[in-house]
């Protein structure tokens, strides 16, 4: 119901501002010509040396106004420079609350690892050179066994961390989850021996400062925790599992069991998920109704108002390394990831970048009503008048910035555009001694920034609203020069 509305309004804007051009460039072309006279026969007549004068001037002035708007495009790049610097301080300061708080959080595991002891034939040559013999040499390394079926249950309340006059979207997580292991014996070339009173559970995250509370880790089957073994850390140089925490376990030779799990931690911009399991089911929920997401899509999501729910169900034929691999040979497990962003929609600083490239068009716009309001008047406007007008539609950006970082963006909005929609409005009626055509120029210079508020409302259709704009301008111009009279050639 709000689209509809929305649409609605922004089509009467449209319709107001096309109405008001269309009005002004009628009666003033009906003025001129009744001023300058339409009879054809003194058409077909010479040009007498005072219409030469005034077509030059007129040509004169509409060089001026080209240059006028090809000169307001420094403050509108001075603008569009300044508002790109305070966005870069902006996302430092997000940034820096993010590393304070907690960073994107990347969630893995758990996994086991067990430490295990090999053998290797060496050849070595004796003291003297000439003798070879073989040695045996024993070496230490690490099973990594990746659970069977893992589930991932992920609670996100969000919330604002401030910084002067800055915020960032922060979170708070909470997650439960279950992986089950299925040990089996392991052909490992050499083996000597697996070290099962030492294996432990691996918990990955990418942020450890951020973790409040690991507040259960159950084990169920035939494996025991080892009491008072949680340590940060994970042992592992393996992509995705190199940062985190790891449990202490004793497992049996060959046997099945499953973890229960549950952590609170803290993280900021996004949440991921590596689907470590041979089959993996995660679920996420989160107050929040602005989801994106990245890597692996979820298989079904649901976005209301109140927040997002979404379910992946991913099979470990999405990804190309094993369940079992040994620590020394793997590098990585984040080929494969699922992402959801607490998104942003588009920021106030995105809104006034994409509000000022439209600053130009907008100026000229209103140069040219100027314009046609002066051809209608027996005293013309000065070019400083032009630079004056010029001015307060480019100070309406400067402002809409410097408000925006203390009020809301519509908030913002409204009282920017009061300073050229008066100032011009008013300037325009005094200097035309016509309170008519300046209440003309306010309306569209109303219309107008209604129309730019809709496109900055509406990103995926910004570009139609503009090529819109420009469209329409373009066809009433058209419309109402189409019976002017032509000079012709003796």
């Amino acid at each position: 119901m709000f689209n509809i509305i929305f649409w609605v309004l922004t089509l009467l804007s449209l319709a107001l501002f096309g109405g008001a051009i269309y009005l002004v460039a009628r009666a003033l072309l009906k003025k001129l010509n009744r001023d300058q006279g339409t009879d054809m026969s003194a058409l077909e007549q010479p040009a007498t040396a005072k219409g030469a004068a005034l077509k030059n001037t007129t040509l004169l002035k509409a060089l001026t106004i080209g240059i006028l708007s090809i000169v307001a495009l420094l403050p509108l790049g001075i603008i569009m420079d300044m508002t790109s610097d305070r966005e870069m301080l902006y996302n430092s300061v997000v940034d820096e609350i993010g590393r304070s708080w907690g960073e994107q959080q990347t969630l893995s595991g758990p996994a086991l690892v067990i430490p295990y002891s090999y053998f290797v034939m060496q050849e070595e040559v004796s003291n003297d050179g000439k003798t070879r013999h073989e040695v045996k040499r024993t070496y230490q390394d690490e099973l990594v066994i990746l659970p069977k079926k893992l589930s991932l249950d992920l609670d996100l309340k969000h919330d604002f961390r401030t910084r002067g006059i800055y915020q960032s979207l922060v979170y708070n997580a909470a997650l439960k989850g279950q992986a089950d292991f299925r040990l089996n014996r392991y052909d490992i070339p050499n083996l000597i021996a697996f070290d099962n009173q030492n294996a432990r559970l691996v918990f990955g995250v990418s942020s450890n400062q951020a973790i409040d509370k690991v507040e259960k880790i159950e084990v169920t089957g035939d494996s025991v925790l080892l009491s008072g073994s949680l340590m940060s850390g994970t042992g592992l140089t393996t992509g995705g599992l190199e940062k985190g925490f790891n449990q202490g376990i004793q497992v049996g030779e060959a046997s099945d069991f499953s973890v229960n799990f549950a952590m609170t931690l803290r993280g900021s911009q996004s949440i991921s998920a590596l689907p470590l399991g041979e089959q993996t089911l995660l679920n996420i929920h989160a107050d929040w109704p602005h989801p994106s997401f990245k890597g692996l899509l979820p298989a079904e999501r649901e976005i209301t108002a109140n927040g997002f729910t979404a379910s992946w169900n991913i099979s470990h034929l999405t990804r190309n390394y094993p369940q079992e691999f040994i620590k020394s040979n793997q590098s990585t497990l984040t080929e494969v990831v699922a992402n959801a962003m607490l998104f942003e929609p588009v920021t106030h600083y995105g809104k006034i970048e994409r509000s000022v490239k439209y600053g130009l068009l907008f100026i000229v716009l209103t140069f040219i009503m100027l314009f046609i309001f002066e051809l209608g008047q027996k005293t013309s406007l000065s070019t400083v008048q032009y630079m004056l007008v010029g001015s307060a539609m480019a100070l309406f950006y400067l402002l809409l910035l410097s408000l925006s970082e203390h009020l809301a963006f519509l908030q913002a909005y409204l009282i920017a555009a009061c300073i050229p929609v008066l100032s011009v409005s008013a300037y325009v009626g005094s200097a035309t001694a016509s309170l008519k055509r300046g209440a003309i120029v306010g309306t569209m210079l109303v219309s107008l920034y209604a129309v730019l508020y809709s496109i900055l409302q509406l990103e995926d259709y910004a570009l139609l609203m503009g090529t819109g704009l420009l469209l329409v301008v373009l066809l009433i111009l058209m419309f109402v020069t189409r019976h002017q009279p032509k000079n012709t050639v003796q």
